[in-house]
């Protein structure tokens, strides 16, 4: 079995990602891989996640300043145990949804054959971010994860932490789980 640590829209403005709470390092401390969805922020908050396992990414909004060999421009396909994971953090910034929150609300009616074009194979599984709201969810045969922000939830009080998930894929199945941080 395969366990990923998902995190995604964490914004780190200290150049040696000492704001990454603690709580997240915590929730991935048995992952095999950690993927960031983008807008990291600094890359140091990439090098405090590596603390705990590998560290790939695509980038968001807002990244660190210069190249990071982890973080694959924009859009990414990984394996995922026996599955292929297409990692992206903004849909309707690439024009693949109409919005994404509250509800995902893709461009064309077969929404698999379009992330298919737009990754340049057949994914199983769909990583993508930007809402800060956490979602696990199915569309066009797709299992779709979005780990929401651990530090910038839109659907917390201001200065709360909010989420991370932890992907799990054993063989051909993927089950994931959202960790609440706030707790």
């Amino acid at each position: 079995m395969q366990r990923i640590g998902i995190i995604a829209d964490n914004h780190s403005r200290a150049a040696d990602g000492s704001d990454m709470p603690q709580a997240v390092l915590d929730a991935f401390k048995d992952v095999h891989l950690i993927v960031h969805v983008g807008d990291a922020g600094s890359w140091g908050a990439l090098d405090r996640l590596a603390t705990v396992a590998p560290v790939v990414g695509v980038e968001g909004g807002h990244n660190g300043e210069t190249p990071d060999a982890r973080i694959a421009g924009t859009k990414r396909v990984i394996d995922a145990g026996a599955l292929r994971a297409g990692i992206v953090h903004d849909l309707v910034r690439h024009k693949l949804t109409t919005e994404s929150n509250p509800k995902l609300a893709p461009v064309e009616p077969d929404f698999a054959a379009s992330l298919a074009r737009f990754f340049g194979e057949d994914i199983d599984l769909l990583l993508y971010a930007g809402t800060h709201v956490a979602r696990i969810g199915q569309a066009g045969g797709i299992f779709l994860v979005n780990p929401g922000s651990p530090t910038l939830p839109a659907d917390r009080p201001k200065g709360s932490l909010g989420t991370v998930a932890v992907l799990e894929v054993d063989g051909g199945i993927a089950t994931a789980r959202v960790i609440e941080l706030w707790r």
